[in-house]
């Protein structure tokens, strides 16, 4: 393990007492993170996209036999030749060949493996330059610098367990409280939490967009002081009307949601003042595809993301298809903006008892029914039948549960059994995230090349 990794893990492992002296001598900012952070950050505005492309196409046509016996040796030079000449690639692709996808030029002492989610299927294993962290945190940071965010200590919840005696653990470098994002289902948990967020006046949360809700959720059943809380900071998962309405136009809390993945070939943040993805084009080359595989550019036109990196060296991915996808909104002054992304577009389907199917966007209750409710997910096994979680609230009464189901089949014109489940707690992923729909419906995906 190198410095870094040993800074943003296992510096955490001190006693807290420490880690909090720590935490106060830490005045330093950006400093924190490293020369090579700060040269990255202080040059990002100098970076030749087109370049970067360019230059890692051709390092991957001389040097990763993948690209190498299937396009030659002789380098791209313009972004027309590079449309014209490299096919699309997906997960599928890359594990069928994952080898011939690492770089000849790779030194296993330089590099760290990790994998995907996996919430589409089996995860696909990745390999990442060790010192990944000074050109991933930069692109987080800068997006981050949005809210008003400038190296601030940062509540964390997201997929950290803790013994169950710990409330959290500091990083004293990263300005970390970092909470079990496992436990966030009790109550007493949620008021822990709140009380070292407003002990420590902790003005910005990094979480889930499903975590930020049940906190939010619970500060403002307890109708506890929330005016220190400045932002949400959320990515990994989708952001729901539901969750918008009750933490920015309820409680005038500002949710910033930040897109990324695994791959680490695609970064967009909210443009302030909208619902708009703004892509970050110094981070990867970006393209959004239609169902024959062909570049959008028009607005109003869903797609599939399509990503290839700049940085990684050791496991180039070239126009890999990312399974996510968004509505190309437009593209002014060099900015690429979208709306609806929808991650692993296929979690998000619903599938009738005629094989067709509807989002679970289109199946957002009215706002009322959210007000009785503490959580919702859906299950599908078998096309045309549903399984709804319901988390009552004391409010909820029967007649709400006769509206679900009235609106449900509605929506879905009779197509759909549905049966409602009600539990304590939501069903979350190994990893600590929240998927609105766990289908087991195999992947019907229409995007193909």
């Amino acid at each position: 393990m190198n410095i870094a990794d040993y800074l943003k893990n296992d510096i955490t492992q001190y006693p807290n007492w420490i880690n909090k002296i720590l935490l106060k001598l830490n005045i330093f900012g950006s400093l924190s993170y490293g020369f090579g952070y700060n040269q990255f950050r202080k040059n990002m505005d100098l970076i030749d996209s087109q370049q970067k492309l360019l230059n890692c196409v051709n390092f991957a046509i001389k040097y990763v036999p993948y690209y190498h016996d299937k396009y030659g040796n002789e380098p791209i030079s313009s972004i027309n030749e590079f449309r014209q000449q490299f096919g699309f690639i997906d997960k599928e692709e890359v594990m069928k060949h994952w080898s011939a996808f690492q770089s000849t030029r790779s030194k296993s002492h330089k590099f760290v493996t990790g994998t995907t989610g996996g919430t589409s299927g089996k995860p696909l294993h990745l390999v990442f330059p060790q010192n990944r962290y000074v050109t991933e945190l930069p692109f987080i940071h800068r997006a981050w610098n949005n809210t008003g965010w400038k190296y601030h200590t940062r509540g964390v919840i997201r997929n950290h367990s803790l013994n169950i005696k710990e409330i959290y653990r500091i990083n004293p470098i990263t300005k970390e409280f970092i909470f079990d994002g496992f436990r966030i289902s009790e109550p007493k948990y949620l008021f822990q939490i709140y009380t070292q967020l407003k002990k420590n006046n902790i003005q910005y949360i990094q979480a889930y967009p499903s975590s930020a809700y049940q906190l939010a959720s619970f500060i403002k059943k307890e109708k506890l002081d929330h005016t220190f809380i400045k932002c949400f900071l959320c990515s990994s998962e989708n952001v729901y009307d539901y969750q918008y309405k009750l933490i920015e136009k309820e409680m005038n809390i500002q949710l910033y949601s930040l897109y990324g993945h695994s791959e680490k070939l695609i970064m967009g943040g909210l443009k302030k003042g909208t619902h708009f993805y703004e892509i970050e084009p110094a981070y990867g080359y970006f393209e959004l595809i239609d169902k024959e595989g062909k570049v959008i550019t028009q607005p109003g036109i869903m797609g599939e993301m399509v990503g290839t990196t700049f940085y990684n060296h050791f496991m180039p991915l070239i126009r890999y298809r990312t399974g996510d996808y968004a509505m190309y909104a437009t593209n002014k002054q060099d900015s690429l903006l979208l709306e609806c992304i929808q991650g692993r577009w296929n979690g998000d389907k619903i599938y009738l008892n005629d094989g067709t199917f509807i989002t679970t966007t289109a199946l957002n209750l009215h706002s009322d029914i959210y007000t009785v409710i503490a959580g919702l997910q859906y299950i599908q096994k078998t096309e045309g039948e549903l399984e709804v979680l319901i988390i009552k609230t004391d409010q909820y009464k029967t007649t709400h549960e006769k509206k679900i189901l009235e609106q449900f089949t509605e929506k879905t014109n009779q197509k759909l059994i549905i049966r409602i489940n009600y539990v304590d707690n939501l069903v979350k992923e190994p990893n600590g995230k929240f998927l609105l729909l766990k289908s087991e419906i195999k992947n019907k995906n229409e995007y193909k090349d």
